[in-house]
C-alpha cells in the first residue's frame, strides 16, 4: 500500500523528496519534503514536510495525512483515529502558534481507497487549507 501512496506523493508537483521513515526496511511512515516556492502563501527557506502514515485494524483503516511548516509552526491534517471521537472517524485539524489559533473540524473524504483519499487531501491542502489557514497570522 505505502507504494501507491509514495507514488501519489512523488507525482505532485509540490514535492521534492519522498522517504520511508524511519528507512525503508521497517517503513512506518512516508515523508515528504515540500519545495517553499509552490507553498502559498510565500513559506521558507526550510522546506515543509508531509507525513503520511497508514494502518489498519482489521479492516479499518486509520491514517494520518500532516503537513509542518518549521518556518512557520503552522500545521494541519487529516486524521482518521479515535482520539476526537465526537467529531466522527475523520477529522481535520490545524494550529497557527503566530496567529493563536487551532481547531479541530469534521472531516470527510468520498473516496475509499487509500491513494484516492491522498490525492484529494493533497488537492484540499495546497488549494484551500494552506492559503486559507496559514496566512491568518
Amino acid at each position: 500500500m505505502y507504494e501507491g501512496l509514495k507514488d501519489v506523493l512523488q507525482r505532485h508537483p509540490a514535492t521534492t523528496t519522498v522517504a520511508y521513515k524511519p528507512d525503508s526496511i521497517v517503513r512506518q511512515f512516508l515523508q515528504a519534503e515540500i519545495d517553499p516556492s509552490r507553498v502559498v502563501p510565500p513559506t521558507g527557506p526550510e522546506p515543509p514536510t508531509l507525513d503520511i502514515e497508514w494502518r489498519f485494524v482489521e479492516e479499518e483503516p486509520y491514517y494520518r495525512i500532516h503537513y509542518a511548516d518549521s518556518n512557520t509552526g503552522f500545521n494541519c491534517g487529516w486524521h482518521r483515529d479515535h482520539d476526537h471521537q465526537d467529531l466522527g472517524p475523520v477529522h481535520f485539524q490545524y494550529e497557527h502558534p503566530v496567529a493563536d489559533e487551532r481547531d479541530h473540524k469534521p472531516a470527510e473524504f468520498e473516496k475509499t481507497l487509500p491513494p484516492e483519499i491522498l490525492w484529494t487531501a493533497l488537492d484540499r491542502l495546497f488549494e484551500k487549507k494552506i492559503p486559507t489557514l496559514a496566512d491568518e497570522g
